[in-house]
């Protein structure tokens, strides 16, 4: 029976060779590992943009123009029904007018950021443009439960009997109650929509025919007192 020993290497040199070229090989598979690796955080960093983007600019941007150019809109509204009660004008004036109180009741979304970060694809992200993303976002919450307030404190402005004589005292308590609550969740949506206005600055325009749609819905309500915003509105933040 005859046993086959392994060669002997012929020196150093030889075996630095092998090594050489298997260290060479591990670093090529490593490296290409890497680069697919990058190519594939690239991909999901521009899809997770290009969600954001959309969100921000097409829909919750949209609706922010819509509430900044009613804010004078909707304070003269809340004026002059308060100005109707204290008056002692008539019940079926102060219910015209407490019907024609109308802001649009919507959702302001931050799926795609959230869709980011539970993706991991945020950290991946240049510092410097989660930044941006993120701090386009920061309103979005605080004005979506903003609006569903507002719904609510319309809802309790309008439930008061439209026909008899004039208002009760404690009616007119209620009406004036909820209104004020109005105009405090306005001062509010007003605001945090110019705040959002300028951090959108660095991400892009807003979607032109949503800016229309939703100027059409505000001008059905409150006609020529709705102005379209200034270029580039707001230059500063509001303090």
């Amino acid at each position: 029976m005859h046993f086959h020993l392994p060669k002997p290497l012929h020196g150093w040199r030889e075996f630095a060779g092998e090594v050489g070229i298997i260290v060479i090989g591990v670093l090529i598979a490593l490296s290409f590992e890497q680069l697919v690796d990058t190519w594939q955080w690239d991909r999901k960093i521009a899809a997770s943009e290009a969600a954001m983007r959309e969100e921000l600019l097409f829909d919750d941007g949209p609706q922010a123009y819509q509430r900044a150019a009613m804010h004078p809109c909707l304070v003269a509204r809340l004026d002059a029904i308060r100005a109707a009660v204290e008056n002692g004008a008539n019940r079926r004036r102060i219910g015209d007018l407490v019907d024609s109180y109308w802001v649009d009741l919507r959702t302001f979304d931050r799926l795609a950021l959230d869709a980011a970060n539970a993706s991991d694809v945020a950290s991946h992200m240049p510092p410097d443009e989660a930044e941006r993303f993120k701090v386009a976002y920061e309103t979005m919450p605080l004005m979506s439960s903003t609006n569903i307030e507002e719904g609510a404190d319309m809802a309790r402005m309008r439930a008061f009997t439209r026909t008899g004589g004039p208002l009760t005292l404690e009616e007119k308590d209620r009406l004036l109650e909820a209104l004020e609550a109005l105009r405090n969740e306005e001062h509010a949506m007003s605001t945090k929509a110019r705040v959002h206005l300028y951090m959108l600055h660095p991400i892009g325009p807003l979607d032109a025919g949503r800016v229309r749609m939703f100027m059409a819905d505000a001008r059905a309500h409150y006609g020529a007192c709705v102005k379209d915003l200034p270029p580039n509105y707001p230059a500063t933040l509001p303090h």
